[in-house]
């Protein structure tokens, strides 16, 4: 019965997905209310590329993938149209991102939800893909063999291009062996030829994750980009000549256990005698899993803060309300999406699954940096430990343990000047990193296809 669910789940997800295939074999164009593409444009005129992700930081790094392929095609084609785009992921919050994205550019869908041969070959049969591109992650070996099966079986000359994967990635996969490579910069190339499949694979000496800083307009002296006004008056009992100064600290992608410990940290920060009296703090909870938002609400309460949520529901004025409020303190996002929303606003951006080393990880440090915002994360960021390293070398980041996380953040809101140097110093060495990248990254794309 469980199955069953899984898989109705799954073709429900993917209805929309399925029909615009339908759509597309039958010669229709994809230019329509739904699809912005060209009128007239049929299938047998445009490759078909599928850009395989994972979550939604793939997912974006997935869809610059396909701005520079659709460049090198137009480059190499006098002009030619772009090819079809499918990218797959396996998140709900990269649903509700990818949703709002829906252009008409790119087809979407899910991964399969169970890890079963019939339904990778449904999705292979479905797209016929020319180019099948992995973005970071080791992909199933069931779904290697299906995509071997169908390079073999069909006319099309498939080519298969794993990016941004680690040296043990590859082994996971055991689809070439791995020679020539030093463990600074796992620098490597292989190529192999069988049943007339490509396949091209490179470590790559630079993370594919510095994509995913998109940077923003240069930051002012007082790091405040985009920032909505707040316009919190101080109460009756306080003097009425104090501006008050009110900083904004946002805990995004947290997991369940760091979340508990940070509101206990919370509390004692909340309660420092040493705090101006003008100042206010309000923190921002932004759970990697919504289903502990009701649990976050709770301890949030139980530690004495004035929680409210930022609701499910399509209504963006919550974050607005809660930074204009005098008495609550506390938000609780229960929705995904948002925190192109948040970054803007906080002063100081914690980014999770990093304090503790059974919730390690870690997630997206170089998003908020890409906002000149001070980043703060736990040194078990193990997917990020490249960056993080460097990074903190040179002062664009604070890394953090469960030990000293309170006094580096007490540190932080003391001193304005550290600061909003840690946040200009996180975004300059972003776009820097961003733009040695790009140009490594389009060579690179551009002799692979």
């Amino acid at each position: 019965m469980k199955i069953f669910s899984k898989l109705k789940s799954f073709y429900f997800l993917n209805s929309h997905f399925f029909k615009s295939l339908k759509r597309f074999d039958a010669g229709i164009s994809l230019q329509s209310k739904e699809f912005n593409g060209t009128e007239g444009i049929k299938k047998t005129e445009r490759k078909k590329i599928w850009i395989y992700a994972e979550s939604i930081g793939e997912f974006k790094i997935a869809v610059y993938i396909a701005e520079i392929i659709g460049q090198i095609f137009s480059e190499k084609n006098d002009g030619a149209e772009p090819p079809i785009f499918f990218i797959s992921f396996k998140t709900f919050s990269t649903l509700s991102v990818a949703q709002n994205l829906n252009d008409g550019k790119i087809l979407y869908f899910f991964h399969p939800f169970l890890p079963v041969r019939a339904v990778f070959k449904k999705y292979i049969n479905s797209v016929k893909p020319d180019y099948f591109i992995s973005v970071q992650h080791a992909v199933s070996k069931k779904l290697i063999k299906e995509l071997l099966n169908f390079g073999f079986n069909s006319n099309l000359k498939l080519k298969l291009i794993f990016t941004g994967i680690s040296v043990s990635d590859f082994k996971k996969m055991n689809i070439a062996e791995i020679t020539n490579y030093n463990n600074v910069f796992l620098s490597s190339a292989i190529s192999l030829n069988s049943a007339g499949i490509d396949v091209k694979s490179e470590v790559l000496p630079l993370s594919l994750k510095y994509i995913s800083c998109t940077g923003v307009d240069k930051i002012n002296n007082n790091n405040n980009v985009n920032r909505i006004e707040k316009f919190i008056k101080p109460n009756k009992d306080e003097l009425s000549d104090v501006n008050l100064d009110v900083k904004i600290m946002s805990f995004v992608s947290i997991h369940k256990k760091e979340s508990v410990y940070i509101l206990k940290i919370l509390k004692e920060i909340a309660s420092d005698e040493k705090l101006p009296k003008n100042l206010r703090l309000k923190f921002i909870l932004v759970p990697r899993n919504v289903k502990i938002a009701g649990m976050l609400f709770k301890k949030a309460s139980d530690e004495g803060f004035n929680a409210v949520y930022c609701g499910s529901g399509k209504n963006e004025s919550d974050l607005e309300v809660f930074l204009n409020s005098k008495n609550d303190n506390v938000l609780i996002v229960k929705r995904y999406g948002i925190l192109n929303k948040i970054y803007p606003v906080s002063d100081l951006v914690y980014v999770g699954k990093s304090l503790f080393a059974d919730e390690s990880g870690g997630h997206n440090i170089l998003e908020p940096a890409g906002y000149g915002k001070t980043v703060v994360t736990g040194k078990y960021a193990l997917n990020f430990m490249d960056i993080t390293g460097e990074m903190s070398e040179n002062k664009a980041l604070i890394l953090a343990d469960e030990k000293n996380i309170k006094e580096s953040i007490l540190k932080l809101i003391y001193d304005d000047k550290l600061r909003t140097e840690t946040g200009i110093n996180g975004l300059d060495f972003c776009l820097k990193k961003k733009e040695e990248f790009e140009e490594y990254f389009k060579k690179y794309l551009s002799a692979a296809l």
